[in-house]
């Protein structure tokens, strides 16, 4: 009988993920003989990655390392999660599940050290989509959207489950969906094994956007009941690398988001002040602003986009502020700004510009300069 206590690794030592860094960077067999260079706990390291038979890496990482970055950090994620029993439990008892996404709190799911950890984990391998200083929320679709990746993770679940001492009278997929792993993944049982079995993607995954931005148009429900909006100063630094050639689209745009509001907050704070600048801000109506100001009264909210063109950004942006600013009812905003690392085009500047004077709306469009770290 799979007995899922015996997975243990310590959760207080850091840089557990710092392993997928050295997994882009050289042959699986020089990773452990690496490990000082991301100051990586060893014994850690070593139980994450499931070693095998004279301290080697198993095949799998050889594979994940063909397959790409993105890959290799999906797959450490989910060696991480599965080298230990709290937090298996932890992700599948999860807050605010729906769908693939949930959240993970602080003194809920997880405490002290083993939390901040577990916290920057996810961060740090581009599954967050929002991180404050109550909890760290997820979306796990960008791992169902990876070919090739689900024969891995079922490799991989396996290591795992003999571990845990699994007596293997049924299959991978079936001891998974027995022992309710989809609820880590935010998938049915029946879907969880087409995925390790066959590489089938669940129905939901597949779009385009950026996780965060999913939640958002893909809300089915009115949201949580509305509260004031309070605002409150601060920011969480984001990670933003390794950003590589080899990540995909979506990985670069993600970070390429995350780098964008760590400087533009710090823009910011030089120009208002610590305390009149903060991120990742509830609205009250279960969403969050990227930004926000509060000098002398005036409140502002900044939603970065990261499209590949300034009417894309534009077109995904104006919903969302309007939402965040008014909803339901409600006058929370002074200024709604679009923030793109784009110019903004003569076509975008006169569809603004009749915005603010045949509807009154308060938007504007700032790009942020990364090359010069300055909102123009």
């Amino acid at each position: 009988m799979t007995d899922l206590s015996r997975l243990k690794v310590s959760l207080t030592k850091h840089n557990a993920h710092k392993v997928a860094l050295l997994l882009k960077q050289y042959d699986a067999t020089e990773v452990f003989d690496k490990l000082n260079e991301v100051r990586a706990e060893p014994a850690q390291a070593r139980k994450n990655l499931s070693t095998v038979a004279g301290d080697a890496l198993p095949p799998v990482w050889k594979k994940a390392q063909a397959l790409g970055e993105d890959a290799v950090d999906a797959l450490v994620l989910v060696a991480i999660i599965f080298s230990h029993h709290d937090l298996i439990t932890a992700m599948r008892t999860a807050s605010m599940r729906k769908g693939f996404s949930g959240r993970i709190e602080r003194d809920k799911q997880l405490e002290g050290k083993a939390y901040t950890n577990f916290v920057q984990i996810v961060d740090s391998l581009a599954y967050a989509t929002r991180r404050d200083n109550k909890g760290v929320t997820f979306d796990f679709k960008p791992m169902f959207e990876l070919p090739g990746l689900a024969p891995l993770v079922r490799e991989l679940l396996e290591l795992k489950l003999v571990d845990a001492q699994w007596d293997q009278g049924n299959t991978v997929a079936e001891e998974a969906a027995r022992l309710d792993f989809n609820e880590v993944f935010g998938v049915t049982k029946d879907e969880l094994v087409a995925w390790l079995n066959s590489d089938a993607q669940p129905p939901a995954a597949g779009a385009a956007l950026l996780p965060k931005d999913e939640e958002f148009f893909g809300e089915e429900s009115e949201g949580t009941a509305a509260k004031p909006f309070e605002f409150k100063p601060g920011h969480i630094d984001r990670d933003v690398d390794p950003v590589t050639r080899a990540a995909s689209a979506k990985s670069k745009a993600n970070r390429l988001h995350n780098d964008i509001q760590n400087k533009l907050f710090a823009y910011l704070k030089a120009q208002y002040g610590a305390k009149n600048v903060g991120t990742e801000q509830d609205t009250g109506s279960g969403t969050s602003i990227d930004v926000v100001t509060q000098v002398k009264g005036q409140t502002t909210f900044y939603e970065i986009k990261t499209g590949a063109s300034v009417r894309s950004s534009i077109r995904q942006a104006i919903p969302q502020l309007l939402e965040y600013a008014f909803w339901p009812a409600e006058y929370r905003a002074h200024e709604l700004v679009i923030v793109s690392h784009l110019p903004l085009t003569a076509d975008g500047d006169r569809y603004l510009k009749f915005l603010r004077a045949e509807f009154k709306l308060p938007l504007s469009y700032r790009q942020f300069d990364l090359a010069a770290d300055v909102l123009v």
